[in-house]
Order: C-alpha cells, then structure tokens, then sequence
C-alpha cells in the first residue's frame, strides 16, 4: 500500500500520458490535412490563373482599350517642333548581373507645329503617367537596347507608350540627347 502511492504521484508528474499525445498528434495531424485539402480546392491551378489572365487581357481589347493608332507621315512642306520631354537619371539594379546601371538623358518629342498646344495640355494632364511609362521602358530594356547607337528600339517603344497615354498618335519621333548608360 504504502508503495502505490509514490506511484500514482510520480504519474502525475510525468505529464500527459502517451495516449494523450497520440491523440493531440493525430488532431494536429488531421487539421493540417484539413488545410492542405481546402488550400487545394481554392488555390487556382497555374494554368487557371494564365486562363484567366488571358480572358481579362481579351476582355481589356474589347472594352474600348485600343492602342494610338500610327502617326500619319508628315507632308514635305509641315512644319515641326521639338518639345521637351523632360531629364531622366534611372538607377536599376540587376540581380541576375549582380550589376547596378545608371542610365542618364534629356528626352524631347517631335510634333507637328499645329498640334502644339493640344499636345502640351494632354501631356500636363498625363505627365506623371508618361513619366513613369518612360522609367519602366528603359529600366526594362535589355543592354543590347541601350548600347544601340541609334537607341531604335527604345525610342519605338517610347514613342509607341507616348502616343497610347495621348489618345493620340501625335508624337512622330523620339530624340535623345545627352545619353549616357553606365553598368557597375
């Protein structure tokens, strides 16, 4: 008798019995189960959400977003101007490089004279957009793009970006000036 009793204290103390825990296991364990089955039915497949993505973009063209249409050519005798665009210092780091590039220019946009004004009040109205159109084009080009010497492709990018936030294919040609392109 007097040995039973030290027994039962020593049970006591030892906490929870094996049962117990088999127990609390196979709840955590049916739980996470429980998770992964509803995060299966309600997570969307890869291929869902490029479905998706898809449908939204076809349903983007339809619903009045169209792209500026090209510039009609100048005629011989029309008189342009240049118009400044504005000064641009990009910094972008590349972590596939492991590189930093530091691209610096000064932008200007040639127009026909007769669109001048309309132009300077669409651009005042949208210059934050174009702005920001022209840092994620350049900061999305590639080094081949921005060592050309002619910068053909990312001036027919900007142009093409310009004329879509006007509305308006008014923009007939993109200037660089002072460019310089630097990758440390």
């Amino acid at each position: 008798m007097a040995d039973a009793a030290p027994n039962n204290n020593q049970e006591a103390t030892k906490g929870p019995s094996m049962k117990a825990k088999i127990q609390i296991l196979g709840g955590i364990v049916v739980l996470v189960l429980l998770e992964c089955a509803v995060a299966y039915l309600v997570i969307p497949s890869p291929q869902d959400v490029i479905r998706a993505a898809e449908n939204q973009a076809q349903a983007g063209e339809t619903a009045g977003v169209e792209p500026a249409a090209e510039a009609t050519p100048l005629a011989a005798n029309e008189e342009t101007v240049e118009v400044d665009l504005n000064e641009f210092g990009i910094t972008a780091y590349r972590p596939l490089s492991e590189s930093t590039m530091r691209i610096d220019f000064h932008l200007y946009a040639t127009i026909r004279l007769t669109d001048q004004s309309e132009f300077e009040s669409l651009m005042e109205k949208n210059k934050n957009r174009f702005r920001e159109q022209v840092i994620v084009t350049v900061r999305s080009s590639d080094e081949g793009e921005l060592t050309d010497p002619s910068l053909g492709l990312l001036k027919r990018k900007i142009l093409e970006k310009t004329n879509n936030i006007l509305g308006k294919p008014m923009v007939h040609s993109i200037v660089f000036s002072e460019f310089s392109f630097v990758e440390q």
